[in-house]
């Protein structure tokens, strides 16, 4: 499900306004998926994936390789299971378009696969991925 990451993806990330969104969501002034949203809207490909790995206790480097995957699935899984809605995710999305990836399928496909998929599916979706990463020896 997950490709090599393409090391030619080149994020315009800006740290300062990283921090900045950061700081409004540890203030409490904008919710999570607001928060993602506007990372996304920067560019900010490499922030998100940190903070969905955070929320998943993944490697950064693996949520990264699943944002520029040719295929929306493996990050719309890791998103649903880190707890965003469709806002949010639909963010991510136009942020993985806007870069090349997913272009074989239509985002309204994408979105469809999201919403039709619950929080409770993702996570044991990412259980089942983590157990066969780990060499079938995780829960």
């Amino acid at each position: 499900m997950l490709a090599s990451h393409d090391p030619s993806t080149v994020y315009a990330q800006d740290d300062a306004r990283v921090a900045a969104i950061l700081d409004r969501r540890a203030s409490g002034l904008i919710a999570a998926d607001e928060m993602l949203a506007e990372l996304a809207d920067s560019d900010c490909g490499p922030a998100i994936a940190a903070i969905v790995a955070d929320r998943l206790r993944l490697a950064a480097a693996i949520v990264l390789r699943a944002l520029d995957a040719g295929d929306d699935q493996a990050i719309s899984v890791m998103c649903r299971a880190a707890g965003f809605s469709i806002n949010g995710f639909s963010a991510v999305l136009r942020l993985r378009r806007r870069h090349g990836h997913g272009l074989g399928s239509a985002p309204h496909d994408a979105l469809m696969f999201f919403s039709g998929l619950s929080r409770a599916s993702a996570e044991r979706i990412m259980q089942q991925l983590s157990a066969l990463d780990s060499g079938g020896r995780g829960s």
